[in-house]
């Protein structure tokens, strides 16, 4: 049985990815704005597989992957800084975001055991 938490990971993660391509959508420094959308969409994608794991050792890899995800999004907010692709402010509270969402994917890691 699927846990709330669980569910809630991956409805944050899906707010979260709304929530990039809102801020970066398309434009001509396509690259790094690509990276930075597919990443938030492979952390909420990998939670939406996760919901429908049965086994729980897979379960537990999609979740670990998702959190890693997590780690490498706020990475990729923090270079947006650098390059001017968002303010600190904005950056601060996306990162804020990341670090709510790894630790529930660790609550709900802990969860399954």
């Amino acid at each position: 049985m699927l846990s709330p938490e669980h569910t809630t990971a991956w409805q944050q993660a899906r707010m979260l990815a709304d929530r990039i391509y809102t801020h970066f959508g398309i434009s001509h420094e396509i690259d790094f704005e690509n990276q930075i959308c597919s990443v938030a969409l492979m952390l909420s994608n990998a939670l939406a597989h996760s919901l429908e794991e049965k086994d729980k050792g897979e379960l537990r890899r999609k979740l670990l992957k998702s959190k890693g995800y997590c780690g490498d999004l706020a990475a990729m907010i923090r270079s947006g800084i650098k390059l001017k692709k968002i303010t600190s402010e904005k950056a601060d509270i996306l990162i804020k975001k990341c670090d709510e969402l790894s630790e529930l994917i660790r609550k709900v890691m802990k969860h399954y055991g």
